[in-house]
C-alpha cells in the first residue's frame, strides 16, 4: 500500500519535473521569437527608412538631371542664336566691309572727288566702265560747239545714223570748267530716249537691235567745242 503510494508520489514528480523543464522551453522559445520579432521589426524599419530615403534621393537626383537637360537646352539655344548672330555679322562685314579691288577704287574715287571732280560724274563714269571692246566698224569722229547760256537749239551740236543720235553740250554763262560744268544731251531717235549727263569726258553704251553703240564724248583741243566719237560694234 505504502509501495503504490510511493510510486505515485515519483510519478508526480517526475511529471511536475518534466512539466517545469517544458514551461521553461516554452519561455525561452517565447523569448526568443519575441527577440527576432523585434530584431525584424528594427531592421525592417531600418530597411524601409533606407528605402525611403533612397526614394527621396532619386527624386532629387531626377529633378537635377531634368534641371540639367533644361540648362543644357538653353546653352544649346545660346549657342546656335550666338553663332547665327556671328555669322550675319560677318555676312554684313563681307558685304559692308571693302576689300580689294574695291579699296582701290574707294581711294581713287576719294582723291578724284578731294581734287574737284564731281560725284555725279565720277558714278557716271563707273557706270558707263565696261570691257575692252574690238568693233569692225571704223570709228566716226565729229567736232561741235558748245552752247554757252541758255539750252541748245535744235540745229545745234552734232548728230550721227543720219539725225537719229543728237549729242548737245552747254554750259552756264560765265562758266568755263567745262570738265565739271558742262550739261550734256544725248538723245535718240529709235527709242525716244533723252540721256542728259554732267561734265566731260563722258561714255555711252547704246543699244540698237544686233548693235551696240559706243560713244564717247570729251572736250576738244579748240576752245568752246567738244568732239564725239562713235564706233557701231556687233553685239555677240
Amino acid at each position: 500500500m505504502s509501495l503504490g503510494r510511493k510510486r505515485s508520489r515519483e510519478r508526480r514528480q517526475r511529471f511536475g519535473r518534466w512539466l517545469w523543464r517544458l514551461s521553461q522551453g516554452l519561455m525561452l522559445l517565447i523569448a526568443i521569437l519575441g527577440f527576432a520579432t523585434f530584431v525584424y521589426r528594427g531592421a525592417e524599419e531600418l530597411a524601409r527608412s533606407e528605402v525611403s530615403a533612397l526614394e527621396t534621393q532619386v527624386a532629387r537626383l531626377t529633378q537635377q538631371e531634368a534641371e540639367a537637360q533644361q540648362d543644357k537646352s538653353r546653352i544649346n539655344s545660346a549657342l546656335e542664336q550666338s553663332r547665327s548672330e556671328i555669322r550675319d555679322l560677318q555676312a554684313r562685314y563681307a558685304r559692308d566691309v571693302p576689300r580689294p579691288p574695291y579699296t582701290q577704287l574707294l581711294t581713287i574715287a576719294q582723291e578724284r572727288i578731294t581734287a574737284g571732280v564731281a560725284p555725279d560724274r565720277l558714278a557716271n563714269v563707273l557706270r558707263q566702265a565696261e570691257n575692252t571692246r574690238r568693233c569692225e566698224t571704223r570709228a566716226v569722229s565729229r567736232r561741235f560747239a558748245i552752247r554757252f547760256g541758255g539750252a541748245p537749239s535744235a540745229d545745234e551740236g552734232t548728230s550721227f545714223l543720219e539725225g537719229m543720235l543728237r549729242i548737245t553740250a552747254a554750259l552756264p554763262a560765265g562758266a568755263e570748267d567745262v570738265a565739271r560744268l558742262s550739261t550734256v544731251t544725248v538723245a535718240n531717235a529709235w527709242n525716244g530716249r533723252t540721256e542728259t549727263l554732267t561734265g566731260l569726258p563722258q561714255r555711252l553704251s547704246l543699244p540698237l537691235g544686233n548693235l551696240e553703240l559706243d560713244l564717247n564724248i570729251a572736250s576738244s583741243d579748240v576752245r568752246g567745242f567738244a568732239q564725239a566719237t562713235l564706233a557701231t560694234c556687233i553685239r555677240n
